[in-house]
């Protein structure tokens, strides 16, 4: 049976897998990512823990043989490369807003023509902000920049030597025109940018070199195994969580996200959800996000000194007449409000409101967010009647609770793979080694969902209701003016 490598560079974890023809995954190590920031990474350390990841599996297995290698990766990231290869500095995250003042200058000068040719909204998440920021603050490093890259694309080059990118991982940065789908080389020369700093663009399946010698060798990996570029970890979730154009894809990790494909560039969600390409170039991948998803969990043990699982058991027993909502809006409210400053809140605190009632409620806002989200999606793509839970959605059942009373019109389902962005990255190895002749042979033998099992679960009125109050709530949260601390005298 044919195995592929797949690498996955997370926000937080580094995960090597062995994943074989049918999606099994035979192995998987990972590590945690050091950060030297909460929003910087140094890409050498990328490099360094994959290849010990990459020997520890090949020892575990007693094998280095595999059909391909594929990778698969958090997008939005500023890393620059000088001509030698090397980092010019650590990588500016997707969480990165330090580019504010930028995304204001590519507003009022830019704002209609960005949206138009790349289809989303100007954040300071993104490449390009970051890239007027570093032309603005440190213009000597900025002149020796060779190549941007994204995280999965600098671990690509350190194995075969060549630089390259994928249509999703391009289409993320705000200078990919996903109407032509090409790099807007015209615009970039207009603010200032070569054309020459960006990468060829290749399908996702595409394989771009085999594994250098000295790769193998200190590895045990075989020599000259094809390296297949993959796609983003947005795109590889949702092709390893069988979305389509009728089903969500619900994703609670670091972040939330609410995902569906659509073969129409749709004006109507410009600035309100964004838009990437996607692995199988018929489709558009729509995104809804709330950057403190998961996080907000995190955030929440932190401040209260409790382990997450206590949040969950503490929620359990709030008041059923529950009135509190939380906004988890504490690294903005992504989509569709498009607000990225921090500005969370928990509102109409009562002193009959104590550690129950504070944990519901940040469960529920979290997932409140995202419903927000995926009627913004619905309302101008078709109607979905699927909705697929994957990540901490698909293992918490308050979670699942709280979601059925707001989707309870559609057919939940669980996914069946732990690790959906390693299966979709590994369904895009098999497709480029040849082992599948297409991404919809290959997802259908490779992924499964099953059906959630909502005997035990009543939809609980309260819960929508509470969902209006939040809708018309953050209507005026995200509208009102943030105070600046320097305008308090």
């Amino acid at each position: 049976m044919e195995k592929i490598l797949v690498i996955d560079i997370g926000t937080t974890r580094l995960k090597v897998a062995c994943v074989d023809e049918n999606g099994t995954i035979e192995n998987i190590l990972s590590e945690t990512l050091p950060k030297t920031s909460a929003t910087e990474q140094d890409p050498n350390l990328w490099i360094d823990r994959t290849l010990k990841l990459i020997s520890q599996l090949v020892q575990q297995r007693k094998n280095g043989v595999f059909s391909s290698i594929v990778l698969t990766g958090n997008m939005h990231s500023l890393l620059a490369i000088d001509k030698n290869g090397e980092p010019l500095f650590n990588a500016w995250l997707w969480n990165d807003l330090r580019a504010v003042k930028e995304c204001e200058y590519l507003n009022s000068h830019y704002g209609e023509e960005i949206k138009s040719r790349f289809f989303n909204p100007i954040i300071p998440g993104f490449p390009l902000p970051k890239l007027l920021y570093l032309k603005k603050n440190d213009p000597e490093i900025f002149d020796s920049i060779w190549k941007i890259l994204q995280p999965k694309d600098f671990i690509a080059f350190k194995l075969c030597g060549n630089v390259f990118t994928d249509f999703t991982d391009a289409s993320g940065t705000l200078i990919f025109n996903l109407k032509n789908k090409s790099w807007d080389e015209e615009f970039l020369m207009e603010l200032g940018f070569s054309p020459s700093i960006l990468p060829e663009v290749v399908a996702s399946y595409q394989k771009i070199g085999n594994l250098k010698d000295d790769v193998a060798r200190s590895t045990g990996l075989k020599v000259g195994i094809p390296v297949i570029i993959g796609a983003g970890d947005l795109a590889t979730a949702s092709l390893g969580s069988k979305v389509n154009e009728d089903s969500l894809v619900l994703v609670l990790g670091t972040a939330g996200q609410v995902l569906t494909l659509d073969t129409n560039l749709i004006n109507e969600l410009e600035g309100k959800i964004f838009a990437f390409s996607y692995v199988d170039p018929e489709y558009y991948l729509y995104l809804g996000t709330i950057p403190a998803g998961g996080y907000s969990f995190e955030w929440f043990s932190k401040v209260w000194s409790m382990k997450i699982e206590e949040i969950f058991e503490q929620a359990k027993h709030s008041r059923k007449n529950l009135k509190l909502l939380y906004f988890p809006f504490i690294q903005g409210s992504g989509t569709p409000h498009m607000k990225y400053e921090p500005f969370g809140a928990f509102l109409n605190i009562s002193d009959e409101d104590s550690t129950p009632e504070f944990c519901k409620a940040l469960i529920e806002g979290v997932i409140f967010a995202l419903k927000e989200s995926s009627d913004t999606i619905e309302k101008f793509t078709k109607k979905k009647d699927i909705l697929i839970l994957q990540s901490l959605a698909a293992k918490v059942p308050l979670i699942q609770d709280i979601i059925f009373s707001l989707y309870n019109s559609k057919e939940i389902y669980l996914s069946n793979q732990k690790e959906a962005s390693v299966i979709g990255a590994a369904i895009l190895g098999a497709v480029g080694s040849g082992i599948y002749s297409s991404i919809s042979q290959a997802q259908e033998n490779m992924v499964s969902i099953s059906n959630l099992d909502i005997s035990n679960k009543g939809g609980e009125i309260e819960v929508s209701e509470r969902f209006k109050e939040y809708e018309r709530l953050s209507k005026i949260l995200t509208k009102a003016p943030l105070i600046n601390s320097n305008d308090i005298k």
